[in-house]
């Protein structure tokens, strides 16, 4: 027997706890000059810059592959890496995002794009067709214009039964067609902190590894079963186990947003960058600065010590 569900208990004892701490919680800026467009920076040019970035935003460091390097102004590792060569990339070549360009991108192009040292990404041929697959289907179906297919969108991410919302026409990309839309969400977080975009329903979380980790460690989703067992045993599982884990893991942070009054994103910025500082992929993860401690099922019982359930091969989060 199998089980796949939310402890609607352990979501009420973390949601007060957000509510006491708010003023803790970490934020990420949309606007830091080190990996993001300035922010007199043209719109379509940062609506072109945030579609790519999100577009290539996913698996970039592989188990004894680590995605990370130093550069002249510091050392950065994973998405940081990535969104800094991206920055450098629209400083140097600002055409670069163009669709009309990526419509015909070349493999050493990106290849040169994300590799510097020992760094580069397993899968640049997918890359490359993800981004000439975007260039294409942005000119043939808005004229090269990001911000031709924001408008259609009626200021929803959802369709109201009428009219499509911004997930329902990014799905049409090779590199958005998660049914989970964890890169529909993320780009639309972005372009909502950059006042971009301001939808009137209500978004997902925008669910990831460090999500889904976080997840199964406090408890708030419950495992077990065939599952279970291969999550603990780090065995590959399939397409399909895979949305289901993550379409739960994303309903237990939307009623955490509803319990504790913070929004999916704000909870989005939080968790991802404590995934990413305390709870890592490590068996001795940072505990102890870890605000939900007091009940965490993991710390108090090894064996939910778990990094999350593996699956590689995706260019979906």
């Amino acid at each position: 027997m199998e089980l796949l569900g939310i402890d609607t208990l352990v979501i009420d004892r973390m949601s007060r706890i957000l509510q006491r701490n708010s003023e803790k919680m970490q934020r990420l800026d949309v606007f830091n000059p080190k990996f993001y467009p300035p922010s007199n920076e043209g719109k379509e040019q940062v609506l072109r810059y945030f579609t790519v970035m999100v577009a290539m935003d996913h698996r970039l460091s592989r188990p004894g592959r680590v995605y990370e390097a130093c550069l002249e102004d510091g050392c950065y590792k994973g998405a940081d890496l990535l969104y800094r060569l991206g920055k450098m990339k629209l400083d140097e070549k600002p055409d670069f995002f163009n669709p009309e360009y990526l419509s015909k991108i070349k493999e050493k192009d990106v290849e040169e794009w994300l590799s510097i040292g020992d760094a580069r990404p397993v899968d640049i041929e997918l890359r490359t067709r993800l981004l000439r697959d975007l260039g294409e289907k942005l000119i043939k179906l808005y004229d090269g214009m990001v911000s031709t297919m924001l408008d259609a969108s009626n200021n929803r991410l959802h369709g109201d039964g009428i009219n499509p919302g911004l997930a329902d026409l990014l799905r049409v990309f090779r590199a958005f067609e998660d049914p989970v839309e964890k890169k529909s969400m993320l780009l639309a977080k972005f372009l909502y902190f950059r006042g971009l975009f301001k939808p009137i329903d209500k978004p997902y979380i925008p669910v990831d590894n460090h999500l889904t980790r976080i997840a199964l460690r406090t408890g708030m989703v419950v495992v077990s079963g065939r599952l279970w067992n291969n999550i603990l045993n780090m065995k590959e599982v399939s397409l399909s186990d895979d949305i289901m884990i993550r379409l739960i893991v994303r309903e237990a942070y939307g009623l955490l947003s509803e319990k504790s009054g913070l929004s999916v994103w704000e909870l989005d910025d939080h968790f991802w960058i404590h995934g990413r500082t305390i709870c890592i992929r490590s068996e001795q993860p940072l505990c102890e600065k870890c605000m939900f401690k007091g009940f965490c099922k993991a710390r108090r019982n090894n064996a939910f010590m778990v990094y999350e359930h593996t699956y590689y091969n995706t260019w979906y989060y």
